[in-house]
């Protein structure tokens, strides 16, 4: 379920949100690569999150944050999360569902970092969408099981544990975006899935 099998092309027609919103995170990963790299000046400049910049009125960083990146690794490792996510999610779900997921746990998230953040931190990163990703996971696995396979639900846990155990070691990982972002998908997944919900497995077209 999570091996991406698809040429670039069927990839685009069959994920439409997953290729846009990691078109985007890509041009900006680039646009910042052309200015000079990831300087806390060039991450600002593209959108990233500052508490006393939102409070001078700069709203919009509570969502563009989630497009922008800290540093290379930082966009390779969430891109490859979200597609890997990203992508049976999609399928299951619908892209609107799914589109509408993202954008809520990214703003909400950002909300959260608003209330908890001390002013001088400056945060960017996809994180707390991909934590929400695991957060749909989690749900689907306690509540509605049968939609996963015994394998895929082990690889689900799994990645779970690694994810929470590197937001504790990884030095300026966001825990608190990590979890919240977690909390967020789980508690809206029941609004997202349907009768019509279900998840293509290897074995599938």
């Amino acid at each position: 379920m999570f091996l991406v099998t698809e040429d670039f092309k069927t990839f685009i027609k069959r994920y439409p949100v997953i290729s846009i919103m990691v078109g985007i995170c890509t041009i900006l990963m680039i646009l910042t690569a052309f200015s000079g790299g990831y300087s806390t000046a060039n991450i600002l400049k593209l959108g990233g999150y500052q508490h006393d910049l939102v409070n001078q009125g700069e709203y919009w960083r509570l969502f563009t944050y989630a497009f922008m990146h800290g540093s290379y690794a930082h966009f390779f490792m969430n891109m490859t999360f979200m597609i890997i996510l990203g992508r049976p999610l999609e399928r299951a779900l619908g892209s609107f569902r799914l589109l509408v997921a993202y954008l809520v746990s990214a703003l909400f998230t950002g909300i959260v970092m608003y209330f908890t953040y001390s002013s001088n931190i400056v945060s960017s990163g996809s994180s707390g969408v991909g934590y929400a990703y695991l957060g749909i996971y989690l749900y689907i696995i306690l509540f509605r099981k049968n939609l996963l396979l015994t394998d895929d639900r082990k690889f689900i846990l799994t990645f779970l544990a690694i994810g929470l155990i590197s937001s504790f070691i990884i030095p300026n990982s966001s825990l608190i975006g990590h979890i919240a972002g977690m909390g967020i998908g789980f508690f809206i997944t029941p609004l997202l899935l349907n009768k019509k919900s279900k998840f293509h497995h290897s074995y599938y077209a």
